[in-house]
């Protein structure tokens, strides 16, 4: 008898106490084909199609490392795990940007906390001695898309390139807004100079960090887990004592 009432006690004990746990959208990489790996690259820079991910304004497109025309190569600055793609402004166009919606609604709770970090990073980069590039932006947005702020990372210029095709690793962190339910990113690839858009990015990555829910018992759970305890201990009190053999 005593074991079921505490195993019982031990039951509403356990189910007391709120288990710590985090939003599913936390420790991952956010960006749908941030590695612009899930199409095939153009060839030479001219091939222009949907970007799978991404709206797409301009002539925002897809390139293979080691397109002929003076494109990045394999051998250029850039990230080492580079895959086959990477993201390029176009042919013909003054800007061209690729976007998309992040909706985080699933970790409301911890965002609202006020201790969930970002970190946006990317490589972006260039062509030779000039001045295109590529800034990658984030608008945090309310339930009515109403924004509650902004980050941006980039651009890199020509002369932190030394006036060299590629790209270069960029990093930024900070908290996520209050309130915020969905997340605009948005790549922005610029044309400063010649006939094609050679604003470059490859690797574009959002992680959301932190916000573990605190694991004090709301009231209700406490009065539950007390009195739980205190049926334990009545429990023992009034166990027989066991005779000698």
């Amino acid at each position: 008898m005593f074991n079921r009432i505490a195993l019982a006690c031990t039951a509403a004990l356990v189910f007391a106490v709120p288990v710590a746990s985090f939003a599913t959208t936390l420790g991952s990489n956010l960006i749908v084909n941030g590695n612009a790996e899930a199409d095939v690259g153009s060839s030479d820079g001219s091939e222009i199609g949907p970007v799978t991910g991404f709206t797409r304004t301009g002539q925002f497109t897809v390139v293979k490392y080691g397109a002929g025309g003076g494109f990045p190569q394999a051998t250029d600055p850039g990230p080492t795990d580079r895959g086959n793609n990477f993201f390029a402004g176009g042919p013909s166009a003054g800007q061209s940007t690729g976007s998309q919606v992040i909706q985080v609604g699933d970790a409301s709770a911890a965002i609202d906390s006020g201790t969930v970090g970002y970190d946006l990073s990317a490589w972006l980069g260039g062509y030779a001695t000039q001045d295109d590039n590529a800034v990658l932006t984030l608008a945090f947005l309310d339930t009515d898309s109403a924004q509650l702020g902004t980050a941006s990372l980039g651009p890199v210029t020509e002369p932190e390139r030394g006036g060299n095709t590629g790209l270069l690793f960029r990093d930024l962190m900070g908290l996520v807004p209050v309130g915020t339910r969905s997340i605009d990113v948005t790549l922005t690839l610029t044309r400063e100079e010649g006939s094609y858009d050679d604003g470059y990015a490859d690797n574009l990555s959002l992680v959301l960090r932190g916000g573990s829910p605190s694991a004090v018992p709301e009231p209700d759970n406490l009065a539950l887990m007390f009195a739980g305890m205190g049926a334990l201990a009545l429990a023992l009190r009034r166990r027989p004592a066991r005779s000698r053999g």
